[in-house]
């Protein structure tokens, strides 16, 4: 039993470091950020995805694809974002990506976000790539404490956050019907 274990462990660690190998949802990788001396809120989304060694690229591409996640040919990760997009909505899709490589690298080697995945046509993966983005962004005792001293206005915790007001609003929904635990 110990031969497969260490093989896990080294499979896995081709794909994250070390340190990184327990980290499959937002409340662990919130933890691990801040012990990098992340900047939490806003979420420093290029500092992090710098410093887990992910490489991250701005570009045009089609209006219908947000942004997408794969692994290179030399087997490093690699987040691609669509540089036409909204700054708020091009922080959502890195939030989103990451949500991918955290739950699902071991599923796929790509993974591409269309703006078709944000409305009705998502599977559970991407579900879980939404709702682990906005728990990163806005983390949920964060968030919580944010609307009991200002109230839940979707403008208010749009700028406070630095995501759009359609994230907000989706995040304060999804928080007040607990569909999630964190």
């Amino acid at each position: 039993m110990m031969a497969i274990l260490k093989r896990k462990v080294k499979v896995n660690s081709e794909i994250l470091p070390v340190s990184m190998l327990h980290l499959n949802n937002p409340l662990d990788v919130l933890d691990y950020a801040k012990s990098l001396k992340i900047t939490l809120v806003p979420f420093d989304l290029d500092g992090f995805i710098n410093m887990i060694d992910i490489d991250l690229v701005r570009t045009e591409l089609d209006d219908d694809i947000s942004g997408k996640l794969q692994k290179n040919n030399e087997g490093k990760w690699v987040i691609t974002v669509n540089s036409l997009h909204h700054i708020k909505r091009q922080r959502f899709t890195l939030a989103h990506e990451l949500g991918h490589y955290f739950m699902h690298r071991n599923r796929a080697i790509e993974f591409v976000d269309e703006a078709l995945y944000r409305s009705t046509h998502m599977d559970s993966m991407e579900y879980e790539a939404n709702n682990f983005a906005g728990a990163l962004l806005m983390p949920k005792a964060v968030i919580s404490e944010f609307i009991a001293k200002h109230g839940a206005s979707a403008e208010l915790i749009s700028e406070h956050f630095n995501v759009s007001v359609l994230a907000a609003k989706i995040r304060v929904e999804t928080l007040q019907r607990k569909l999630y635990e964190y």
